[in-house]
């Protein structure tokens, strides 16, 4: 790519980055977060400002309207240097050894890829969308293609119990410890608290450099220990994921004020790893559900009986009712697989009293 198309593409992305702002500064000015309604107050003024392509400013204002969807009591800003991409603004020509036709402020830039022999295989297959995104090191592309998943019949659930401790743990017996993970992720807090509180630009710079390492590390670890997990299961098997809330990328990097875990405890972590787990599970062809989580850490595998004091300690399951023991994760992880399977019903048993706690089978009155 020469120096012109470049600047070109460049230009583009800035100038997409910045309508993003005007958009969102529009919607949350107005209350307008509907992708609609908020097409119809700013599409003409970001195409008069920005120059931008119609399909560009209607990429801008999807991703205002997205990102605006569950968490709307401050104004959001972007700051990442990226525009989406659909099959009008992007387009991939095969025939001339991978080169890309993107759209920009100023006609459309042709550009070879710099590919290896894994990422030629995989761009044989149908392109849906594609993602360019500016980096000091250039521009990079994301390109998402299409491709057929094979069909596995499953009819053996494996429940999956995620969380800190134990990073990953599933009724199959596979399990990743979180200790390592945890340990890291206290000291890159430390690291970054450190430097929050000094100030100095050279701090700052310095801070968030950190926090993208750190991004960019537990992406990885998350990643290895999805993808074992998906090659250790069996065929016939599928698996039942716990439905917990969402929770923001950008939560990573910054500081939190968990008690216990101030670093290692964060939602994003989790969620990410159940995203991955989802992803990767379709991918394979093995089936995913999604089954409730309450009472997962308090129910007794073997009686069914729930009671706070069967979770011992953040490790330790002992049933008040029938003595059952066992890790508290992997219990977890045994609840989230009956779910799958249908759910607990009442079992027939003999009311129990174990020091004190009145606790009855569950479905019992």
């Amino acid at each position: 790519m020469d120096k012109k198309d470049f600047e070109k593409l460049k230009g583009t992305v800035d100038a997409f980055q910045s309508a993003c702002n005007y958009i969102s500064q529009m919607a949350f000015n107005k209350g307008c977060f509907d992708p609609i309604a908020l097409h119809a107050l700013v599409y003409q003024k970001v195409r008069a400002i920005f120059k931008l392509p119609a399909g560009l400013a209607i990429q801008a204002r999807n991703r205002v309207a997205e990102s605006y969807r569950q968490h709307r009591e401050k104004l959001h800003t972007f700051s990442r240097n990226s525009m989406a991409l659909d099959d009008r603004l992007f387009s991939l020509l095969r025939s001339r050894d991978f080169t890309v036709s993107i759209a920009t402020i100023k006609g459309r830039v042709k550009s070879g890829l710099v590919l290896g022999e894994y990422q030629r295989k995989i761009l044989e297959k149908p392109v849906k969308s594609a993602s360019l995104i500016l980096r000091k090191a250039g521009l990079f592309l994301k390109i998402c293609v299409a491709y057929d998943v094979p069909h596995k019949e499953a009819a053996v659930p494996v429940g999956v119990d995620v969380g800190i401790r134990k990073l990953l743990v599933g009724s199959n017996g596979f399990t990743a410890c979180g200790g390592p993970f945890m340990v890291r992720m206290d000291q890159y807090e430390s690291h970054l608290q450190t430097l929050g509180t000094k100030g100095t630009s050279s701090a700052k710079r310095r801070l968030k450099r950190l926090a993208r390492k750190e991004l960019r590390w537990a992406r990885t670890t998350l990643h290895q220990i999805s993808r074992r997990f998906v090659e250790s299961l069996k065929d016939g098997e599928y698996i039942a994921l716990e439905e917990l809330p969402e929770t923001k990328t950008s939560d990573i990097g910054k500081p939190c004020k968990c008690k216990d875990h101030p670093a290692a405890f964060r939602g994003w972590a989790i969620s990410r790893l159940l995203s991955m787990l989802s992803y990767k599970c379709a991918g394979a062809g093995v089936p995913v559900v999604y089954v409730s989580p309450d009472f997962t850490s308090q129910r007794c595998p073997r009686c069914s009986t729930i009671h706070k004091n069967n979770r011992r300690t953040q490790a330790l399951f002992r049933c008040v009712n029938c003595g059952f023991q066992h890790n508290a994760d992997y219990v977890a992880a045994l609840n989230l697989r009956e779910q799958a399977r249908g759910g607990w019903a009442a079992v027939s048993q003999p009311h129990a009293v174990h020091k004190g706690v009145d606790c009855k089978p569950l479905g019992s009155s």
